[in-house]
C-alpha cells in the first residue's frame, strides 16, 4: 500500500519518525518532491487567501501526491507538548484537504495525536489508531513506534549538531562551517524549506557566517529560559524560538552576533512572537542586532540578498565598534 507525505508543515520536524512508522508496518512511504514554482501554483491556485504561505505550498504538495498513492498520510497534531497546542491551521489540515479536494475520508490517515492534557499516553493513543490503518495487532504498531521513536531521537541527534534538514533527508552537503554565527529563528518548515527561503541558510553561509537554528538548541536549555518569562504562549513552536532567542540573549556567546527572525506575512503567532523578541533585545544593556523578514509568495530574492547584506554590514560595523570601545576603556 502507498502511503503519501506531503512535504510541508510539519514534515521536516517528524521526517525520520513518520516514514520508519508507516515503513515498519508494511507501506511504501512516497514523498513528494522537494517545494518546486509548481507545486507552489497549485497550491496558490487551491488555497484561500486568508491561510499562511507555508499552509498554501502544503496544499500543492497535497495535489502532488492524491492521485499517485493510497493513502494520504495528514495526522491531526493537535499537540506534541503537555499543556500546549499547535497553530489551529496544523490542526485542520485533514478536513481541509478533504473539503477542497474532494479526497474520501478514508484515504486520508487523520487521526488525532494530542499530548496537552495525557502527555506521552494522548502520544501513543494517536499512533495506536494510526497503526489500526495497516494491522489490527497491536503489538506490532508499539513496535514500529518503538523503532520509529528511536530514528526520531537520531534525527534530531543530529540536528543538533548541526546538520540541516536537508542534509539528512535529501543527503545535501552541509554547508562549510563558519567561525561567527546568525540565530536563524523561525518555524522549522520555513526554515528547512530551501526554495520557499530562497536558500537563506546557503546565502548567510557566503557571507561568511554559520546559522544556529531552535533545532540545533538543546529542549532543556531553551524551556529554561521560557520559564524566566512571566508568559509563554499557546503554541509550542512559538516557545521553542523564544526560549532559543532567550538563551542566546542571555548566555552571551561571543560568535553569536546577531539573530534574523523569518516569518510568514500571514501567520498570527509570528507576528506576536516578534513583537515579544524584539522587545527582549531592547531590554538588553548590549543587545544583538535583529532582522525580521517576512516572506509570502511574492517575495523577490534580490530583495532579500539586499536585506542580508545590510544586516550583516551593520554586525560587523557593531562588533568592530563595540570590540574597540571595550579594548579602549580596559587600556584606560
Amino acid at each position: 500500500m502507498k502511503v503519501g507525505i506531503p512535504r510541508g508543515l510539519l514534515f521536516y520536524r517528524f521526517y525520520a519518525l513518520w516514514k520508519t512508522f508507516l515503513e515498519e508496518l508494511g507501506a511504501e512511504v512516497v514523498v513528494s518532491p522537494p517545494t518546486n514554482k509548481v507545486i507552489i501554483q497549485q497550491g496558490l491556485t487551491y488555497a484561500v487567501e486568508e491561510i499562511c504561505f507555508p499552509a498554501k505550498v502544503f496544499l500543492g504538495h497535497v495535489l502532488y501526491l492524491k492521485d499517485r498513492v493510497d493513502l494520504l498520510f495528514i495526522p491531526r497534531l493537535v499537540s506534541f507538548h503537555k499543556r500546549e497546542y499547535n497553530c489551529p491551521k496544523i490542526l485542520s489540515l485533514p478536513d481541509l484537504v478533504r473539503n477542497l479536494f474532494g479526497v474520501e475520508e478514508e484515504r486520508i490517515i487523520g487521526d488525532e495525536i494530542n499530548m496537552r492534557e495525557e502527555g506521552i499516553r494522548g502520544w501513543r493513543r494517536g499512533f495506536l489508531n494510526i497503526g489500526k490503518h495497516f494491522t489490527t495487532k497491536e503489538s506490532k504498531i508499539m513496535k514500529a513506534l518503538e523503532q520509529a521513536e528511536k530514528a526520531h531521537r537520531d534525527y534530531q541527534n543530529n540536528l543538533k549538531k548541526g546538520m540541516l534538514p536537508e542534509n539528512l533527508i535529501d543527503h545535501k552537503a552541509p554547508l562549510l562551517p563558519r567561525e561567527k554565527k546568525i540565530v536563524l529563528l523561525g518555524h522549522t518548515y520555513l526554515l528547512s524549506d530551501s526554495y520557499i527561503n530562497m536558500n537563506i541558510t546557503k546565502k548567510v553561509n557566503d557571507l561568511n557566517y554559520s546559522v544556529i537554528t531552535p533545532d540545533m538548541v538543546e529542549e532543556t536549555k531553551k524551556r529554561y529560559y521560557l520559564s524566566t518569562i512571566s508568559k509563554p504562549s499557546f503554541w509550542t513552536i512559538s516557545n521553542e524560538i523564544i526560549g532559543t532567542a532567550l538563551y542566546y540573549l542571555k548566555e552571551k556567546k561571543p560568535e553569536v552576533r546577531g539573530f534574523i527572525h523569518l516569518v510568514s506575512f500571514e501567520c498570527g503567532p509570528d507576528s506576536l512572537v516578534g513583537e515579544l523578541i524584539e522587545r527582549l533585545l531592547k531590554r538588553e544593556e548590549r543587545s544583538l542586532p535583529y532582522l525580521r523578514l517576512e516572506i509570502d509568495e511574492h517575495t523577490g530574492e534580490a530583495g532579500l540578498i539586499t536585506r542580508l547584506e545590510a544586516f550583516v554590514d551593520m554586525m560587523e560595523w557593531r562588533y568592530s565598534h563595540l570590540e574597540s570601545h571595550v579594548s579602549s576603556s580596559t587600556s584606560s
